[in-house]
């Protein structure tokens, strides 16, 4: 008994030890157990995400490759094998310099060989962009990325990414020709291709700005009488002679100068260190001698003349402006000569320029002050004798200066933009006169005066005339209105037209008359196409038609002509009586000129009108 109570505690006190390490048995079991689910579920996640990254490299649109450190690839994406147009046989184990450059820039074998990535240079390599060949042969743009990647193994590694850019580099290049093409449209003429006034603005600017002891030269041309090719040969070859022009400056000028196209016919060469006005006006004649070449163009020879104005800066201080201005001068000089020769901005023409614009200013303020004068030539009947009335001629008489002669300052009339504001003075002055005839017993007597193309485009001058003679109580067919034949006239279909003015006039009950007739191209069209009531033969027949037989059958003609279309026939320019009896054996009715009287101001009209109303007589 005693041995089996001794046998039970001995069991009981071991059981009672093995019970902690029972304990400690279970919980290590409990542990490893979670350790194999978490192993396990490592696992599982690892191999997920290796299918992503699978899948992620399989699917992703830019091609990827792996390569070692001497370019060989070991691993590709479908995307790269897609893009080049191989399969991942083909290309494992290559370097890609084997088969993705075009033919003619493939490296040799021994460059190919050779190649080997360096960790700096994947560590520090931007993006880069090459042209690539696909397999079938067609070329693309090829983005390309290259970085640097070291395994736990120690295996070093080059990471390719690259994405075809081809439409990108297209709608980059495509955009760039369209702002090279618009930057060279905003500089450039599109007809000759030279520089235009822009161009040539900035390049006179700085020329003038670097010219700190060398002298800067401007050639300012024109091309003469070049309406006249358009009109005889179309306005193509007015375009072909312009590119002649243009590429006749070119090359004549010096490598230095530039050649630019300032208008519709004007072209500027600017001449940076010319060596005074001796070298620039041989230059300027190289220049005309070359535009003046004849060439051939659709089966007919052109050929245009050139007039030329130079000036030279005085100083790098000179502003181009100035310099615009003077050998402008210039060029308006060179065509008061006859054009087609060179003319320099020297002392003498700047005095002159001076001179020029004091009077410009003068006369300004004379025509915005109603201070001009107006004399009233006679025109007489050679049929009847009688005096028929007179033409309105403006005069100026500066304070300083004294009589200027019309052919002096009309000209710059002109170029002030003056002449329309000029000629409703005259109007006014003729108005006023034939009221004064009424007043001294001529009431049938016609008074006339010039309209220029400005005054005849002047929105009130129809209504301002009709105005004028209502409220004078004068017969509008007493009033005649002198036009230049030489004017564009129109269509008169067109209301705004010259042609359409002139046919308002007539309408409106004013006689009308082509002035300088004969010395127009179009002279002849005009009678059939103008409303008109006569015409004016040029004082240049007139006066030479007893010396030059020409002129004398044109004149004939002339009058003829009027006379079978009942027009009336005034001949201008009359100097002498034989001229006069010759007319009138022609059948012209009515004469102008010295011979009957030099333009009378109006104090002295009464007193001669007294004396030669019915008996004319030399003056």
């Amino acid at each position: 008994m005693s041995y089996f109570i001794v046998t039970f505690i001995g069991l009981f006190a071991i059981v009672l030890m093995l019970i902690p390490l029972l304990r400690q048995l279970i919980r290590e079991g409990n542990d490893l157990r979670d350790c194999l689910r978490a192993a396990q579920s490592d696992l599982v996640e690892t191999l997920k995400q290796s299918e992503y990254y699978r899948l992620a490299c399989d699917h992703a649109r830019d091609g990827l490759l792996v390569q070692d450190m001497s370019g060989k690839i070991i691993w590709s994406n479908r995307s790269f094998q897609k893009m080049h147009g191989y399969s991942e046989d083909e290309i494992i184990g290559r370097n890609p310099l084997e088969f993705v450059m075009p033919d003619e820039n493939t490296p040799t074998p021994e460059e190919i060989a050779n190649f080997r990535y360096t960790r700096e240079e994947l560590e520090t390599q931007a993006l880069q962009l090459f042209k690539n060949q696909r397999r079938d042969g067609t070329e693309f743009w090829n983005q390309l990325n290259v970085s640097y990647n070291k395994a736990p193994d120690g295996q070093e590694h080059a990471i390719v990414s690259c994405r075809d850019v081809t439409t990108d580099v297209v709608k980059s290049n495509t955009l760039r020709e369209a702002q090279k093409r618009l930057q060279r449209e905003a500089t450039h003429d599109g007809l000759t291709g030279i520089p235009n006034r822009s161009a040539f603005l900035k390049f006179i600017d700085g020329a003038l700005i670097r010219a700190h002891s060398v002298t800067v030269g401007l050639l300012h041309i024109d091309l003469d009488r070049f309406k006249e090719i358009n009109d005889t040969h179309g306005h193509s070859a007015g375009d072909a002679v312009l590119v002649h022009a243009a590429q006749a400056l070119l090359s004549t000028a010096r490598e230095k100068d530039l050649v630019a196209r300032v208008g519709g016919d004007e072209f500027v060469v600017v001449c940076p260190d010319i060596d005074g006005f001796g070298a620039l006006h041989a230059l300027a004649t190289r220049l005309m001698d070359a535009v003046c070449e004849p060439f051939e163009w659709s089966n007919v020879i052109l050929q245009s003349e050139v007039s030329i104005g130079g000036a030279l800066a005085k100083s790098h201080l000179t502003q181009s402006k100035d310099l615009l201005i003077e050998s402008d001068f210039a060029l308006y000089e060179a065509k008061r000569l006859g054009r087609n020769c060179v003319v320099l901005y020297d002392q003498d023409l700047e005095k002159r320029h001076h001179l020029q614009m004091r009077r410009a200013s003068a006369l300004m303020e004379a025509i915005d002050t109603d201070g001009l004068d107006y004399v009233f030539q006679p025109k007489m009947s050679l049929f009847s004798g009688e005096i028929t009335g007179f033409e309105t001629l403006v005069r100026w008489n500066d304070p300083n200066e004294g009589t200027i002669p019309p052919n002096d300052f009309l000209p710059l009339v002109d170029d002030l933009n003056l002449m329309g504001a000029l000629d409703l003075l005259s109007m006014k002055a003729a108005i006023a006169q034939k009221r004064e005839l009424i007043r001294l017993g001529y009431p049938d007597m016609v008074v006339a005066f010039n309209a220029s193309p400005e005054l005849l485009n002047h929105p009130e001058f129809i209504n301002r005339l009709v105005w004028m003679v209502e409220a004078a109580g004068i017969n509008r067919a007493h009033i005649a209105i002198e036009v230049l034949e030489t004017t564009n006239f129109g269509v008169s279909t067109i209301q705004s037209s010259s042609a359409a003015i002139l046919r308002d006039l007539r309408t409106a009950g004013f006689l009308v008359h082509l002035d300088d007739f004969g010395i127009g191209f179009a002279g002849l069209a005009h009678l059939a196409q103008l409303d008109i009531t006569g015409v004016k033969i040029d004082q240049g027949l007139v006066s030479n038609m007893l010396f030059d037989p020409t002129s004398l059958k044109i004149v004939r003609k002339l009058v003829e002509l009027c006379n079978d279309l009942d027009l009336a026939v005034i001949a201008e320019g009359v100097e002498d009586e034989e001229t006069a009896e010759a007319l009138h054996q022609m059948g012209c009715g009515i004469v102008q000129g010295y011979w009957l009287a030099k333009p009378l101001p109006p104090e002295d009209l009464p007193d001669w009108l007294a004396h030669h109303h019915k008996n004319p007589m030399r003056a």
